[in-house]
């Protein structure tokens, strides 16, 4: 048996029953007068804790929260429209440049195999399609970058 009172994390254990109680702790409780009525005391109060009613908004609590959120503005995306001037600049550039080089280009592949000149035109496609595609995709994630501040 203890000889010195409970303190009252163990007395609150004993009336809660969350652990099963040493039996030391009940063999004081029923001696001590004193950690007895701390020990009614403390079930008074969890039994009244208890039968409260849960508390309940008389109102909407997530439309009043959706309320005072910032409404976000829809903004008009000109990522497809950059896209497509791109493409307009290449192909402009393109046309400019073989109008005015075409036949001295024509001379220089002339006397080239053409699987060569096939090889060759497909790896440069190749490599500017993806660098355009790359450069694409970092102005894609320094925008998102952007916006997020």
């Amino acid at each position: 048996m203890i000889d010195k009172h409970l303190n009252d994390d163990e007395i609150q254990q004993y009336v809660l029953q969350k652990a099963a109680p040493d039996v030391d702790i009940v063999k004081h409780i029923e001696s001590c007068r004193i950690c007895k009525i701390k020990a009614a005391q403390y079930s008074m109060l969890f039994e009244g804790i208890q039968q409260q009613e849960k508390p309940v908004f008389d109102f909407d609590l997530a439309d009043f929260v959706i309320k005072q959120l910032p409404q976000s503005q829809r903004k008009v995306s000109n990522d497809k429209l950059f896209f497509y001037f791109i493409i307009l600049i290449s192909a402009f550039s393109l046309s400019i440049f073989f109008y005015f080089f075409g036949n001295s280009l024509f001379n220089l592949f002339k006397g080239i195999a053409p699987i060569l000149i096939a090889t060759i035109i497909t790896a440069v496609i190749c490599l500017f399609i993806f660098l355009c595609f790359d450069m694409h995709r970092k102005y894609q994630t320094q925008m998102k970058t952007l916006n997020f501040y």
